[in-house]
């Protein structure tokens, strides 16, 4: 049963995210041949569902749920692109009549 709690804000490290937080519990699953049935288990990890945003650093509820899910990317500037395609070698001007 999911319980109301407040957590840390992964981004700032204060107190003050309301979320619901699930804890793991093991869910079976049973597989039925002609010889018969056979359950396995597996453990379902704990979730964070994030209900608001971060009331310190106004880090988006969005964000904040895309972190404990392991989705969340940091949003680069157009520099920082130019930058990160220079050091891995591709060119950044074509030159066009070359062949």
């Amino acid at each position: 049963m999911p319980a109301k709690t407040i957590i840390m804000c992964p981004f700032c490290s204060k107190e003050g995210v309301t979320a619901f937080h699930k804890p793991s519990y093991l869910q079976a699953h049973t597989s039925r041949i002609s010889a018969g049935a056979k359950t396995t288990y597996s453990r379902v990890p704990d979730k964070y569902l994030i209900q608001s945003d971060c009331p310190h650093c106004g880090a988006k509820q969005k964000d904040i749920q895309d972190w404990f899910d392991g989705k969340y990317k940091k949003k680069l500037s157009h520099e920082e692109r130019i930058e990160h395609l220079k050091k891995m070698g591709l060119p950044l001007v074509l030159k066009s009549g070359e062949i």
